[in-house]
C-alpha cells in the first residue's frame, strides 16, 4: 500500500468560524514539516528517499556508513550505483511491478559498497503518492550481512553433513523430539520410499522407523524395541541401543539408536551380514580345536573363569595332561597319523567327563581337563588316576598298536588360583614338577594347601550347624568418652562358642562365612541380639553393630532394623559401615542410608583411612562418627607420620560435625596423646576387651581412672 502524502497537507482542522482565516501551509510544504518527517524516518534504520525516476534525494547517516559513500556522492545518483550484479534483471522488474500494483515491496538485496565489499539488506520500499501521482519512494533497510553470512555458513555445513551422510554405508535418519524425521541419507531415501508416508505423520512410532526395507525385503516378524523412547514417550531415552535383526532374505541388519542432546534420536541401519559370517568363522576357529573338535583354549578359559566365579565354599580342579610317545607315530604314520591319534585321545578324555566338565587341547601333545564339581580332594585324585589309566590303554590305528604315557599336573581352585590364567599356570607348574620327578603319574601344585582347603570346607559346614544350634554369642567392647571417662556406647562383636575349640574370634570364621554365603544370616542375628541387649541399658548409651554387604539390600535392611529394634530408640543404634561396602553400589547404598537416617539411625565409617576413597564417602554419605583405624594409634615405627594423619582425621571429623573414635587404644600414653589432639571417643584394651553381656552391664556405670 502506497504512502499518501495528502493526509499530511494540514496540521490542524479549519476553525468553525464565520470569518474565514488564511489556511495554514501544508505540513510537507514547510521546511520544519519536511525535516521532521525525514528526522523521524532516520531513526527507523537505513533510509533513503528517491524521486519517481530513482534519483536519490536523501540518505541518512546509517545509509552513508553502510554504503561507505559520502552523502554528496550519493545525492542525485540512482541506486544503480550500489548494484552488486548479484540480482538478475527479472528481479528488478518484479520490484517495480510490485511497487506499481501494490505500492510496497519487501525483500533482501545484495549491494556493493564504495570500497568494493558487499553487504545485504532487508529492504522495505514504499511508494510516496500525492493526488494520485507518484512523488517518489522511501526505502527503509536493515543490515543483515551477518545473518546472511551465518545462513551461508550453515548451508555449507549442511551440505558437508549431507555429503557425509550420503557416504554412510547404510541407512541413517535423524528424528526430532516429536519423532518426525528431519535428516536422512540417500540410501535411506532410496530404500524406504514406502515407509515415508508413515514416517512423516504427525507422530510416527519407533516401530515403523525401525522396519526399514533393505533390497525390497522387509524384516521378519518379531519384537522391535522402541528405540529412542523412554517409559515416558515425551522424554528421550538415556542410552544408546543396538540390536540385530535378520530379514527374510537371510541377511543381518544392525539397528542402532542414539539419543540426541536436545531430544530426538539418530537411527542407523547397516548390513552386517558379511561381518557376522566372518565373526562366526573366527569364533569357530578360536573356540574349537580344528583337529580334535575339543573346545579351544579361549572357551576353556572362559568356562574356567565362570566356574571360579560361582564356587562359593566348593572347589574345582584343573588337570594339565602331557602325553609322551607321539614321536614314533609321526615317524611311522606322518602328520595324518598323529591327527588321527589325537582325535582318538580326545574321544577317550571326553568319555570320562561329567556333564559339567570340559576338556581342551593346549598344544600338539598337551591337554587340559576342568573338573568342575569334585566333592573332595579324593575325587580329584580319583579322576587323575582314571585319566592316566584310560590313556595308558593301547590305541589301534590300522595294524599299529600305540601305547602312550600321560603325566598330569593338578591345580585346585580357588586355592591355587582365583582366575583361570593363574590356575592354568599353576597346573602347568605341577605338571613340570611331576615329569621331572619321573616316578609319579600325577601331582598337585601345593599339597599343603589342600589341608587348609579341607579345614575351610569343614568350618563352612560347622558354621551351618552353629547357626542351627545357636552356638554364637555376642561380646561387647566399651567405647569411652575421653573427656568424661565414662562409657558412651558399646560395639557388638560376635564370638563362636565352638564345641571343640572353645571361643573362636570373628576373624577366624567371618571371612569363610562371607565366602560361603552365610554372613547375611549371621549378621541379622547379630543386629537382632544386640538391639535386644541394648534395650535394658541406660538411655544415654548406644550400641554399634557392623553391617555386611550381604545385609545391605535396600528396603529389606530398613524393614529389618525396624523389626529388630522394637523398644530401642533408633537414635541409640549406630551402624558401622566399611568402605568396601560403600564401593559395592554407591547409589543404592546412599538411598538406604538416607532412609535409615530419617528414622534416627546413626552411622559410623569404620577403619577410616585404610581405603581409597574415604574423603568422597564423607562428602556423599550421612556419617555421624568416624573411626580412626588402630594402625594410626599404635604405629610405633613412624610415630610422626601417624600423628599427622591422626590429627588430620580428627580435625576433619570436627569440621564435618562427626564424632572421632580411636580404635586400639592400649596405653595411657596413647590416650593422653588422643586427648591432646581433640579425639572425642576411644576403645581398646586400656579400658576393656570385648566382654559378655553380663559383664558389660557391670561396666556401664563405671568411670575409668585413666
Amino acid at each position: 500500500m502506497a504512502f499518501n502524502l495528502d493526509g499530511l497537507s494540514s496540521a490542524v482542522p479549519a476553525p468553525l468560524s464565520a470569518t474565514r482565516k488564511k489556511a495554514p501551509a501544508p505540513l510537507l510544504g514547510t521546511s520544519w514539516g519536511m525535516k521532521g518527517l525525514i528526522s523521524a524516518l532516520d531513526h527507523i534504520g537505513v533510509v533513503s528517499i528517491t524521486t519517481p525516476d530513482g534519483r536519490i534525494l536523501h540518505v541518512n547517516e546509517a545509509f552513508v556508513r553502510l554504503s561507505k559513500y559520502r552523502r554528496d556522492e550519493l545525492i542525485g545518483q540512482s541506486h544503480a550505483l550500489l548494484n552488486s550484479k548479484h540480482h538478475p534483471a527479472d528481479f528488478w522488474s518484479d520490484v517495480y511491478e510490485t511497487l506499481g500494483s501494490h505500492g510496497t515491496w519487501r525483500g533482501q538485496i545484495k549491494n556493493r559498497a564504495q570500497d568494493g565489499t558487499f553487504y545485504w539488506v532487508d529492504a522495505l520500499i514504499i511508494t510516496l503518492k500525492s493526488r494520485g501521482r507518484v512523488r517518489g519512494y522511501v526505502s527503509i533497510q536493515n543490515d543483515m550481512t551477518e545473518v546472511v553470512a551465518l545462513r551461508h555458513a550453515l548451508q555449507e555445513r549442511n551440505d558437508i553433513l549431507q555429503a557425509i551422510l550420503d557416504r554412510f554405508p547404510g541407512h541413517i535418519t535423524a528424528f526430532d523430539k516429536n519423532r518426525k524425521p528431519i535428516l536422512s541419507n540417500g540410501a535411506r531415501r532410496r530404500g524406504t520410499d514406502d515407509l515415508d508416508e508413515g514416517m512423516t505423520s504427525k507422530r510416527s512410532t519407533a516401530t515403523p522407523q525401525n522396519r526399514f526395507i533393505v533390497d525390497l525385503e522387509k524384516y521378519v516378524l518379531g519384537d522391535i524395541p522402541h528405540f529412542g523412547l523412554s517409559k515416558n514417550e515425551s522424554e528421550p531415552a538415556l542410552d544408546s541401543e543396538t540390536i540385530e535383526r535378520q530379514i527374510v532374505n537371510g541377511r543381518t541388519i544392525e539397528i542402532q539408536c542414539t539419543p540426541l542432546p536436545h531430544g530426538g534420536f539418530l537411527s542407523t541401519h547397516r548390513d552386517v551380514t558379511e561381518q557376522e559370517r566372518g565373526l562366526i568363522a573366527i569364533e569357530q576357529h578360536t573356540q574349537y580345536d580344528a583337529v580334535t573338535g575339543l573346545p579351544g583354549l579361549m572357551l576353556f578359559q572362559d568356562r574356567t573363569h565362570s566356574r571360579l566365579a560361582v564356587l562359593g565354599d566348593r572347589i574345582l580342579a584343573l588337570h594339565c595332561i602331557s602325553v609322551d610317545g607321539l614321536g614314533p607315530v609321526h615317524d611311522t604314520l606322518g602328520q595324518a597319523g598323529i591327527d588321527q591319534l589325537l582325535k582318538l585321545l580326545a574321544q577317550r578324555l571326553t568319555g570320562i567327563l561329567s556333564d559339567s566338565d570340559i576338556a581342551t587341547r593346549f598344544e600338539s601333545d598337551d591337554f587340559a581337563l576342568l573338573q568342575a564339581n569334585p566333592g573332595s580332594i579324593d575325587d580329584v585324585e580319583s579322576l587323575a588316576r582314571r585319566i592316566a589309566d584310560t590313556l595308558a590303554e593301547p590305541f589301534v590305528i590300522g595294524d599299529l598298536s600305540i601305547t602312550l604315557v600321560a603325566n598330569i599336573g593338578i591345580a585346585v581352585g580357588p586355592l591355587d588360583g582365583s582366575i583361570a590364567d593363574d590356575l592354568i599356570k599353576n597346573a602347568q607348574t605341577a605338571l613340570a614338577r611331576t615329569k621331572s620327578a619321573g616316578c609319579e603319574t600325577f601331582g598337585f601344585f601345593d599339597p599343603s594347601r589342600y589341608e587348609r582347603s579341607l579345614r575351610r570346607l569343614k568350618i563352612a559346614q560347622q558354621l551351618r550347624e552353629a547357626i542351627a544350634n545357636n552356638e554364637f554369642e555376642l561380646h561387647y567392647q566399651p567405647i569411652i568418652n575421653i573427656k568424661s571417662r565414662r562409657i558412651s556406647g558399646c560395639e557388638a562383636l560376635i564370638r563362636w562358642s565352638h564345641p571343640e575349640h572353645g571361643l573362636v574370634p570373628a576373624s577366624e570364621f567371618i571371612p569363610i562365612a562371607e565366602e560361603c554365603g552365610l554372613i547375611g544370616e549371621i549378621g541379622d542375628w547379630v543386629l537382632k541380639t544386640a538391639c535386644a541387649e541394648a534395650r535394658d541399658w541406660p538411655d544415654d548409651i548406644w550400641i554399634a553393630v557392623n553391617i555386611s554387604a550381604a545385609q545391605f539390600d535396600g528396603q529389606t535392611l530398613v524393614d529389618k532394623v525396624l523389626s529388630f529394634s522394637k523398644g530401642l530408640p533408633l537414635s541409640r543404634l549406630v551402624l558401622e559401615i566399611t568402605e568396601t561396602l560403600l564401593m559395592k553400589n554407591r547409589d543404592a547404598v546412599a538411598v538406604t542410608l538416607e532412609s535409615l537416617k530419617k528414622l534416627g539411625v546413626r552411622f559410623s565409617i569404620d577403619d577410616f583411612g585404610t581405603g581409597f576413597s574415604s574423603l568422597s564417602y564423607l562428602q556423599s554419605f550421612p556419617f555421624d562418627k568416624i573411626k580412626i583405624d588402630r594402625s594410626f594409634v599404635s604405629n610405633i615405627s613412624n610415630q610422626k607420620r601417624s600423628a599427622t594423619l591422626r590429627r588430620s582425621v580428627i580435625q576433619l571429623g570436627y569440621n564435618l560435625g562427626m564424632t572421632s573414635v580411636a580404635e586400639g587404644v592400649e596405653t595411657v600414653k596413647q590416650l593422653d596423646m588422643l586427648r591432646a589432639e581433640g579425639c572425642v571417643e576411644a576403645q581398646g584394651f586400656l579400658f576393656s576387651p570385648a566382654v559378655p553381656a553380663a559383664k558389660i552391664r557391670t561396666l556401664l556405670p563405671v568411670r575409668f581412672d585413666c
